[in-house]
């Protein structure tokens, strides 16, 4: 655990790219769905999107879910109220999709969609606040900025973490926004193929009688 500690600032870089990786697979995903939605048709792409939709995001919450683990077990940073908000809409994504992956249902999109969503609201005014705060400091007697600190007045700062603003923006909620988005996305594409299919067959049953 010592030896993991040591190497905290490999690990934020480490997921502060795949953030970055997640964010422009997330535009590729939206591009897609929008396109999807107005052509009324499918792109191979799309298709192979929503095949794997539900390992992709599997390996998208069980990263942020271990990686938040590791900030807070390993790093030593204890959780703001925030992030808790954060972690209770993120944590049982993993348990859900791998059942749904065992069972082959692609109805917990729907599950994935609705926390995602709440997830997205919640780490979205956790992210604002930290941008108000970073544009607006309140130094205390020892020049931290008291308007990052928990609200709850608990926890360490978050102005005592590794994470800065990585690449200038990249914080731990910017990180689980993330995750939510590209979750909420996939599921979205996994719903919209669900209808179509759907629509299809209804179609089918009525040229066959």
């Amino acid at each position: 655990m010592d030896f993991l500690k040591l190497h905290t600032f490999v690990v934020v870089n480490a997921f502060s790219v795949l953030t970055v990786v997640g964010q422009l697979i997330a535009l590729i995903v939206l591009m897609i769905l929008l396109k999807e939605f107005f052509a009324k048709s499918e792109t191979k792409l799309g298709k192979w999107i929503v095949k794997h939709g539900m390992p992709l995001m599997l390996l998208g919450a069980f990263l942020a879910t271990v990686g938040s683990l590791f900030f807070s077990d390993i790093a030593g940073w204890t959780p703001c109220k925030d992030c808790w908000l954060q972690r209770i809409v993120m944590y049982p994504q993993v348990l859900i999709l791998a059942i749904a992956l065992w069972k082959q249902d692609r109805n917990a999109a729907w599950y994935i969609i609705a926390l995602s969503i709440i997830g997205i609201v919640l780490s979205a005014h956790h992210y604002g606040e930290q941008l108000e705060a970073a544009m607006t400091p309140v130094p205390d007697a020892n020049g931290v900025n008291v308007l990052l600190k928990p609200c709850d007045g608990s926890g360490v700062s978050c102005a005592a973490t590794q994470i800065h603003f990585t690449f200038g923006y990249i914080t731990l909620p910017m990180m689980a926004l993330t995750v939510f988005l590209l979750n909420a996305l996939t599921s979205a594409m996994m719903i919209v193929a669900q209808k179509r299919e759907s629509l299809l067959d209804r179609i089918r049953n009525k040229l066959q009688r």
